[in-house]
């Protein structure tokens, strides 16, 4: 026998496994025919932290003409091996679907099953359509949900389904990538060339796309018989492999912005014996769609209510922010938040119970500021939860709410939302702390605005500790926050059931004995500002010859959120802010400083973020330390993430430095 080099070797085994990749990928699955190898399978190669794994996700989108008029039907089959007991959860599925009016669009052949290897056989349960669920989740959407059944650890599952939808102008964006891996996903549409679309690839990962011609026909109706009309349609077909999962890093406001898809934005229509005609909209026309087609308008433009109590309030009142406030405060008292968001809602049920959603509320506060003399304008936007608004592609079913911006004569801004009981002008809920929002109504060239910094938002740190003889700490923390610290402080002070739950809770998140506690602010509807004073003992670690003693007492952060070696999405941040601590520290006169601090400071690249860390004995009896902190802006691109991760490791190694005193002999 001829004896084979190392080359050939590696040439020879390179090819096999080249023929097993090539083999999968020409692999056909077929919908409630499974291998027994799926079921046996315990792990998946590419990322055996994953919990499940999808086998393949495909979607075929297409048009029909029916009672003369066109449709598009999605159909949808998804199979999913669940490898951990964590994975279960994938067996629970959610179908949202656009239902609005007179308008619904249709999900239909919806079906659903598990599979399971039991004394060596497959075992197939079946969805039973009374474990299937169809709920309203908004005023345009609706959802369908069901579990499938007999579900866990080995499990494979699988659906499929049809969506149908009169709104044949929109071909539904497809999704590939999720927060489990993908090992194979297609998607294929149709597109009669009555139809012109612009298509965009969003996310990281590489989508393999081709494009062909094909000829298709369609039956239409004619002086009571029908005729076969052929045309010429665009098939595209797009596909993954081994799509990784993506799994949601801190300090990403919403993750489905970045996840690999498609999306689709009809440009204009060329009907047979018609004019083209422009699909494409921009943003200026869905204002005009908004006050031509909905109830938006109308809602905001109602008379006010509460004329005769606000025209008492107001009455020589003369500074109009003032007005702005007294408005704003004997709202939140008169209707209260039902936590829930809308966009357009008729405000006069909550008139009449005293609770609404938040654009009930803030269409009052429209009414109420309008009345008064004031100028204010709605501004339009997606919460951040829901993902951010486009600049292209614009669409009425990205918004999903509004808040109210008042502007007074001075120019000065004032943003308010109904939705914040305990926020004062321009302190909102982060979830409408967004990057891109509209003005509607205004006459400005842009109407885009940046929510995200419209406060000054600080939290001041005033420390004194005086150690006593056996290592103990005695002294008291005093802390003021401004805006948006200040109005997290109040909703989460306000959700306790009193002081004794705050006591509780900051004595273990603080590790120390709270002697006595004085807050301030804490309970107003309006203030922008909340102060804290604590009284406390502490306990310390350290031997029968050393004290260790972090000299900030209280540190601002001590771990790096940004550990791993590199990442693919942009840094999110709730909002800019100061953080700063002045700890001054007496010494018992049995110890001595064995070791101190060093001082430092960083400045994180293109002056984002800054903190300076600075060290002082002022005699032998008293240390003081002061530290900052800024962020200054609030998304930071994932280009310069190695920047990001030098800065937040270098302060949180700062707030851990310690102090050492040593015992005098």
């Amino acid at each position: 026998m001829k004896k084979l080099s190392g080359l050939t070797i590696c040439l020879f085994l390179f090819l096999q496994i080249a023929l097993i990749n090539l083999a999968a990928q020409k692999k056909t699955f077929k919908f409630g025919k499974i291998d027994k190898s799926e079921l046996e399978m315990s792990s998946y190669l590419n990322d055996t932290a994953a919990s499940a794994v999808t086998l393949y996700q495909v979607g075929y989108t297409s048009y029909d003409y029916i009672n003369d008029t066109f449709r598009i039907n999605t159909e949808v089959t998804h199979r999913i091996k669940i490898l951990k007991q964590e994975g279960v959860d994938k067996a629970t599925i959610r179908l949202r679907y656009y239902c609005y009016s007179n308008f619904c669009d249709d999900i239909e052949r919806l079906e659903a099953y598990s599979y399971n290897l039991e004394n060596n056989n497959i075992v197939k349960t079946k969805l039973e359509k009374k474990y299937i669920f169809n709920e309203k989740i908004s005023e345009r959407y609706r959802e369908i949900k069901f579990a499938i059944p007999n579900v866990k650890a080995g499990s494979v599952i699988e659906y499929k389904y049809n969506l149908s939808s009169e709104a044949y102008y929109n071909v539904p964006d497809w999704t590939f990538q999720s927060d489990i891996p993908v090992k194979y996903a297609k998607y294929e549409v149709v597109i009669p060339e009555y139809f012109i679309y612009n298509i965009e690839s969003r996310g990281y990962e590489p989508i393999k796309s081709t494009t062909t011609d094909t000829i298709q026909t369609f039956k239409v109706k004619n002086n009571n018989t029908f005729e076969t009309v052929s045309c010429t349609s665009r098939k595209s077909v797009y596909t993954l492999h081994d799509i990784p999962a993506m799994n949601n890093e801190k300090h990403v406001w919403c993750l489905e912005d970045f996840l690999a898809g498609i999306r689709f934005e009809l440009s204009g229509t060329q009907f047979p014996y018609s004019f083209f005609k422009l699909y494409s909209q921009t943003w200026k026309d869905i204002d005009k769609t908004i006050k031509e087609n909905t109830e938006f308008v109308s809602n905001i433009n109602k008379s006010n209510p509460y004329k005769k109590e606000i025209n008492t309030l107001i009455n020589g009142v003369s500074d109009e922010k003032t007005k702005i406030e007294i408005i704003y405060q004997f709202l939140k008292e008169k209707i209260r938040w039902n936590e829930k968001y809308a966009f357009t809602s008729n405000p006069s049920d909550a008139i009449k119970n005293g609770t609404g959603n938040n654009a009930q509320i803030n269409a009052v506060l429209m009414s109420m500021l309008k009345d008064a003399g004031i100028t204010a304008h709605p501004v339009l936007l997606s919460r951040r939860s829901l993902g951010r608004l486009p600049y292209t592609h614009p669409s009425l079913d990205k918004l999903n709410t509004f808040i109210v911006m008042a502007v007074c004569n001075n120019g000065e801004q004032c943003f308010m939302d109904g939705s914040a009981y305990y926020g004062g002008i321009n302190m909102l809920p982060t979830d409408l702390l967004v990057d891109r929002a509209r003005i509607f109504g205004f006459e400005g060239d842009d109407q885009w605005i940046d929510l995200t910094g419209i406060t000054k938002n600080q939290i001041i740190n005033l420390i004194s500790t005086t150690i006593s003889s056996d290592g103990s700490l005695i002294g008291t923390y005093s802390t003021k926050l401004t805006n948006q610290p200040a109005y997290a402080f109040k909703n989460m002070f306000n959700e306790l059931k009193d002081s004794i739950g705050y006591i509780e809770k900051t004595s273990s998140e603080l590790t120390v004995n709270i002697d006595s506690l004085k807050i301030e602010d804490h309970k107003s509807l309006l203030s922008n500002k909340v102060s804290r004073k604590i009284y406390f003992t502490k306990d310390n670690t350290g031997t029968s010859e050393y004290l260790y003693i972090n000299p900030l007492i209280f540190p601002h952060f001590t771990q790096n959120d940004f550990v791993q070696s590199d990442r693919k999405l942009p840094i999110e941040f709730n909002y800019p802010y100061s953080y700063t601590i002045n700890s001054i520290i007496n010494i018992p006169e049995n110890y001595t400083i064995e070791e101190m601090p060093r001082s430092g400071k960083m400045v994180l690249e293109d002056n984002v973020g800054t903190f300076t860390y600075l060290t002082n004995i002022i005699n032998d009896r008293t240390i003081q330390i002061s530290y900052r902190f800024d962020l200054l802006q609030t998304i930071i691109s994932q280009l310069n993430y190695k920047a990001v991760k030098e800065f937040w490791g270098e302060v949180a190694s700062k707030n851990s430095q310690m102090l050492v005193l040593k015992k005098k002999l």
